[in-house]
Formats: structure tokens, sequence, C-alpha cells
């Protein structure tokens, strides 16, 4: 009977000691989820991680204490923590070398992003008069292959859509704002080849086109392409209002906030990057 009690509170202390090994190995996944958010969105993941705090940061020191412990290699739980702590650490650097540099931007970048891309950026605003309907207004972004976001005006007919509305509508928009199968596809495929996310566009002022550049978190980053030299009036306006800086005659960049942030570049962004580059 002794014998008997012994091996069940060794069993017992066994299925305990286990529980506890895969505990250990919870905070690597929650790790891993972190990184895996900031891909996705870093926005939303940075929230989250803020929000929860209380889980997310001793999930990192545990994760850390126990990636160094596990070193030792003494057994399979040790082993376990340094693979999980090693595909963490590798998420994070492909993280931070692929995608962290998609997910900032600033006039620099943008400048340098424009004397690369200007000539397909003027092209585009070519295709776009010949291509979008008379009288007509779009908005259009992509997320992959597929539109995120596809606005189409035309007369009264105001035709608003998000998400999955925008895919599963696209063939009445492009009906709406007169585009072809191949003229959308032409346009998806020159946003892409420029590394860019959107248009906004309207007949009605043919001689200027938005394309949206780079979205950071809420913020929206665009250029404002002209397909003739601005106005002194114009010019004016731009200098004086902080969503914008102008880069040259025909160039202009925008920064629109969300919900949440700054509306604007931010006067000392704007001096700072007008002080060295003077658009005209």
């Amino acid at each position: 009977m002794e014998t008997e009690m012994t091996s069940h509170v060794q069993k017992s202390n066994n299925v305990l000691k286990t529980f506890l090994q895969i505990l250990k190995l919870i905070p690597f996944f929650i790790v891993a989820a972190i990184i895996i958010l900031l891909w996705w969105d870093d926005f939303i993941g940075l929230l989250l991680a803020v929000y929860f705090h209380w889980i997310t940061v001793p999930a990192i020191v545990l994760s850390i204490i126990f990636f160094i412990k596990g070193l030792r290699w003494r057994d399979k739980w040790q082993r376990a923590a340094v693979i999980l702590g090693g595909a963490d650490i590798l998420l994070l650097v492909l993280y931070i070398f692929l995608q962290a540099p998609n997910q900032t931007c600033n006039p620099d970048i943008m400048a340098k992003h424009y004397d690369k891309h200007h000539a397909e950026m003027e092209e585009l605003h070519s295709y776009l008069k010949s291509a979008v309907a008379d009288s007509c207004s779009i908005t259009l972004e992509f997320d992959g292959a597929k539109p995120s976001i596809f606005h189409v005006s035309r007369g009264d007919d105001m035709l608003y859509n998000w998400g999955d509305d925008a895919c599963e509508n696209k063939e009445k928009l492009m009906l709406g704002a007169g585009l072809s199968q191949d003229e959308f596809e032409g346009i998806r495929k020159r946003l892409k080849n420029m590394g860019c996310i959107g248009i906004k566009y309207s007949q009605s002022i043919s001689d200027k086109l938005n394309i949206w550049f780079r979205r950071v978190g809420m913020g929206l980053y665009s250029y404002n392409i002209y397909s003739r030299p601005m106005t002194d009036e114009e010019k004016k306006d731009y200098m004086f209002y902080g969503e914008y800086i102008p880069y040259n005659d025909h160039c202009v960049f925008e920064y629109g906030g969300g919900a949440v942030g700054a509306d604007e570049f931010g006067s000392s962004v704007k001096s700072d990057f007008l002080e060295h580059h003077q658009p005209w």
C-alpha cells in the first residue's frame, strides 16, 4: 500500500513538474504574438502591447530569463526554451530588417522615393486621365492584390466601399468609374511597381493626382502630383498649412492623421526639411 501511495505521489509530482515546464514556454508564444501583431499592423500591435502591459512586459522578461537558462541544454524543456527563444529572435530580426522600414516615414524618405519614381507617378497621372470616366472621381487603395478602399463619385451617385465591400462590389464600382478590368489592373500594377498603395483622383481637377505612399499607424503619407507648375496662390497655401510640404513646382508631400495622433507633419519637421531643400 505504501509503495502504491509513493508511486501515486511521484506521478502527481511528475504531472505538476510537466505542467510547470509547459507554463514556462507560454511567454515565448506571447512574445511571438506581439511581433506578429507588429508585423501585421504596428499601431495596433503597439497599442495592444501597451494596453496589456501587465501581460506583455512579464512575458518579455520571463522569455529572456528562460532562454538564457535554457542555454545550459540540460533537458528537453530547456532545449524547447532555446528553440522557441531562437524563433522569437528570428521573427524580431526579420521584422526589423524587412517590415519596420516600411512602417516609418518622414519627408526625407518621401523625397528619396519621389526622386526614384517621379516619372512613373507622372505616367500614372496621364493613364488615369484617359482611363477614368468623365465627371468621375475615384479613391482606390490596395491591400496586396485586393482593393481595401474603393470609392466612386459620378454626378449625384456616390459609392463608398471599405474592406470586404470594396472587393465584393468591385465590378459595379469599376463600371461606375468607367474602368475596364485591364485598366483596373493597370492602376494596381503601376502603384505596386512604384511602391505606393493607392490614389485619389477626380476628372474635375484632372491636373492634380493624390498618390498614397504609405500608412504608418493611423496616419497616411501621400504625394500631390501636378501635371503643370503650381500657381503662386497654391504655393502660398502649401507653405502655410502644416499638413503639406512642397518639394518642387509639381510635387507636394502630404500627411493626414487618423482618429488618434497628429494631423500634420509638425512645424519643426517642415521647417527642418525646407531649410535644407528649397522647393522653388
